[in-house]
């Protein structure tokens, strides 16, 4: 593990504690309810085969219910080190995630050392490229470099629903309502060659936005 100090994680309120509840309350009713087909799960199963490690990436917007559409895959996520954080892994772990604890703002540096450690384990990782705190929809190079130092694949992923429920947060945080149909997918996985110049990072952190744009796309078509 590194040596790096681990980023204090701060202490949840009873009243944050039993939002966590209600979110997994709904978590489990709208899965419950709903036809949930994932297109292409082999795609994540040959990435693991080939490469061993992988990222997965996904838009912060999309976080509640991927959760559940990747509970059979183990993975870890990178969470950043905030309250919000916090809250998001009390969901996560009953799920079959594990974590890594930073982001840009809080504990980066430390949670992207003990990501890539878990990589070259050769893990599953879940990254938000636009999170904690966006622009939206903005790919963020630490996937790209991840991606790079480690030689795994990103894989890019989104869903479609039919009905959902929008929070007013910076994300627009989408939360799919019981009784619907949900479908996700894979796209073509991304690889970043590890003798990329440093000049280069930008253009792969638009190819990402790019091929995730086409997952969604091609959901809704």
């Amino acid at each position: 593990m590194s040596n790096q100090k681990t980023p204090e994680i701060p202490q949840l309120r009873p009243k944050e504690r039993f939002g966590i509840w209600l979110l997994m309350v709904l978590l489990r009713t709208t899965a419950l309810t709903s036809r949930v087909v994932v297109r292409n799960m082999e795609v994540a199963e040959q990435a693991r085969e080939r490469y061993d490690g992988f990222l997965v990436s996904t838009w912060h917007q999309d976080i509640f219910f991927s959760i559940w559409m990747f509970r059979s895959l183990h993975l870890t996520a990178l969470i950043s080190a905030s309250r919000d954080g916090e809250a998001i892994y009390q969901v996560m772990r009953r799920f079959n995630f594990k974590a890594t604890r930073g982001s840009s703002n809080r504990g980066g540096a430390e949670g992207l050392l003990d990501t890539l450690q878990v990589l070259k384990a050769g893990e599953g990782i879940a990254i938000a490229p636009d999170g904690p705190l966006g622009p939206p929809l903005e790919a963020k190079p630490g996937i790209v470099l991840l991606a790079k130092q480690a030689n795994v694949p990103i894989l890019p992923w989104s869903y479609t629903c039919r009905r959902e429920w929008r929070l007013k947060t910076w994300d627009q945080h989408r939360l799919p309502q019981p009784f619907n149909r949900i479908e996700g997918a894979f796209g073509e996985p991304l690889l970043v060659p590890p003798d990329s110049p440093p000049d280069e990072i930008p253009r792969y952190c638009r190819k990402l936005e790019d091929a995730m744009r086409r997952v969604s796309y091609e959901l809704r078509s």
